[in-house]
């Protein structure tokens, strides 16, 4: 596996995020992978509020859909996961927001998703509103993004964005890390060691992704490795600038970067699917 960045610019959480925060998080767990050590490390966790966008019913999504298929009670369960998760980080239960909408399916309730993040703004009147990249590599990452933006806009709110990061591993940039293409003076990140436990004990609350939770599961969501590195490394924050809107953000390689994040995701969704036919066509044949 390539080297992860360490250079970034270290900040106090308690200088970077003073005021109220609210952490956008399209699904429960993505709060804590990006954000986790960062909540763990603020003084007066009382002013973090947490609202999931969607109700988490679609991870894991069955690479063999006609064949797999996840429970009805699976949304129950991550709301309780993401409730046990912010406990073990000092968060109080009332300050989780949970919205609802179907999982996998954010883009097409996308002015709903506004006008409740909008509804959300005006009630908390957040100092900081985190939400995931603007080029992460799930649609409902980037609904998330766009509904926020748009949210501030309509409230005219002052409100300071940050984009934390959830999938920045990328196979096919060199490096295999689409942070390292981001302007060095825009990001500015935590140090979570001295949190890494508490980190790893929240993240352990979610067996959902962190487990075979269902017996036709070949892995966990989150493997053992992807969460030593996110309790290893610095949580990273691009700072919203409007010099440097979409793609200006990047240091070079834009198209690049631009078709990998098209083709990528695709990619590797018809190569699980591929895999998962053989495996399961060894398991029949023996």
């Amino acid at each position: 596996m390539p080297a992860i960045r360490t250079d970034y610019r270290l900040a106090d959480p308690a200088q970077l995020f003073p005021g109220t925060i609210v952490i956008a998080a399209p699904h429960m767990d993505d709060e804590v992978l990006a954000c986790g050590g960062t909540i763990a490390r603020l003084p007066d966790r009382a002013r973090i509020h947490l609202v999931y966008a969607t109700d988490g019913s679609q991870s894991y999504t069955p690479v063999l859909p006609w064949l797999d298929a996840t429970s009805r009670d699976l949304s129950s369960v991550r709301r309780a996961e993401a409730k046990a998760a912010l406990e073990t980080l000092g968060v109080p239960p009332d300050n989780l927001h949970f919205l609802d909408f179907p999982d996998g399916r954010l883009s097409h309730h996308a002015e709903a998703l506004e006008r409740s993040l909008t509804d959300l703004v005006r009630k908390l009147r957040p100092d900081h509103l985190l939400i995931p990249f603007r080029y992460d590599r799930h649609p409902d990452h980037l609904a998330v993004n766009r509904a926020a933006h748009s949210a501030l806009r309509r409230e005219g709110s002052r409100t300071q964005l940050f984009e934390y990061f959830v999938y920045y591993r990328w196979r096919m940039l060199p490096g295999r890390d689409v942070r390292t293409y981001i302007r060095g003076d825009q990001l500015l990140a935590v140090d979570v060691e001295p949190v890494a436990r508490q980190k790893r004990t929240a993240l352990d609350c979610f067996r959902s992704q962190t487990t075979q939770y269902y017996p036709w599961q070949d892995r966990p969501i989150l493997s053992r490795s992807s969460l030593d590195e996110v309790c290893r490394h610095p949580e990273v924050f691009l700072r919203y600038d409007p010099a440097f809107e979409g793609e200006a953000v990047f240091t070079g390689a834009r198209e690049w970067i631009r078709l990998v994040h098209w083709f990528e995701p695709r990619a590797k969704r018809r190569k699980d699917q591929v895999m998962a036919l053989i495996r399961r066509g060894i398991r029949w044949n023996a």
